[in-house]
């Protein structure tokens, strides 16, 4: 049976919700605060690199302003969604498929992004550590590295601050989403979450598809996060923010994310490679109560 990640549209409309424009205008507005793009020795922002990208909304709107913009995803059906969708645009994409975790592309970036809480697929120390040194390699010294995750109060405070249940209204229809929640629970040794998805999507005038799937999930605290990129090398954190709207911290009573901006530091370790492997894709193209964490 197909699951969440293999049905490209039925996810776009379960993150409907996301207010992409508004979210990009923060992505730019923190690399210009932040960013230096001191190889270059200029602060212009020039490229982009979305890592988990799925069909690729915040690349593809990045590119829409103007950027260089390369998106990365391991599924076969979400890469193929990217490149229509980019194409039917006739907006400039680079589309690869890889694991975050080891790829090589020949070339480095001002940026990169993770949204919607994609690192919580990488399960282990591992994982994470190798996803963070192939990301140096791929940034510019200067550059951001810009993850957006769940805030921790979902997973440690008496009330979460997203809900796991929530409906849009998307042309054509309605989607209901179940992602996580109710008896899903978080393992208390390894901090991964079995999370039970239900995505069920309702024409008007009839017609029902519905997708289920269980999706693992782990939970990283800002405690490892922050050792984690200590132990990795290569980026330092440069800010945190608990909101897209505003610069809001973290720490704030109404965050309901954690952003975290990393820094590349130092000149690259090692560089990507500059005759790779030939690519396996190539260019073509609410808050509390009703927003949800993935």
């Amino acid at each position: 049976m197909p699951g969440i990640y293999d049905e490209p549209e039925l996810y776009e409309a379960a993150c409907s919700y996301r207010d992409v424009p508004g979210e990009v205008s923060a992505l730019l507005r923190w690399s210009g605060k932040h960013g230096k793009h001191g190889a270059r020795g200029d602060s212009e922002l020039r490229s982009v690199l979305e890592l988990a990208a799925g069909p690729a909304e915040h690349s593809r709107e990045l590119a829409r302003r103007g950027l260089d913009a390369t998106t990365l995803d391991l599924s076969p059906a979400m890469c193929a969604r990217a490149r229509e969708l980019a194409a039917a645009d006739g907006i400039g994409l680079t589309v690869v498929q890889a694991d975050m975790r080891d790829f090589s592309i020949p070339r480095q970036f001002d940026l990169a992004i993770t949204m919607l809480n994609s690192l919580c697929h990488l399960l282990t120390l591992d994982d994470l550590l190798q996803h963070l040194a192939c990301l140096a390699r791929h940034v510019t010294p200067g550059g951001l590295y810009i993850i957006e995750l769940a805030h921790p109060a979902d997973y440690l405070a008496a009330e979460r601050r997203t809900s796991s249940e929530w409906s849009s209204e998307v042309d054509g229809g309605t989607v209901s989403v179940r992602w996580g929640g109710g008896s899903d629970e978080i393992d208390p040794i390894t901090q991964i979450t079995r999370e039970h998805v239900r995505v069920t999507y309702t024409k008007r005038g009839g017609g029902v598809r519905t997708v289920t799937d269980v999706v693992p999930n782990r939970f990283w605290t800002a405690t490892e996060l922050t050792a984690a990129i200590r132990l990795a090398g290569g980026f330092a954190v440069a800010a945190r923010y608990g909101d897209f709207d505003a610069d809001t911290s973290v720490e704030a009573p109404d965050a309901w994310r954690m952003i975290l901006v990393l820094r590349r530091e130092g000149p690259p370790a090692e560089d990507p490679p500059a005759e790779p492997a030939p690519p396996t894709a190539t260019t073509t193209p609410a808050r509390i109560s009703t927003t949800p964490t993935n």
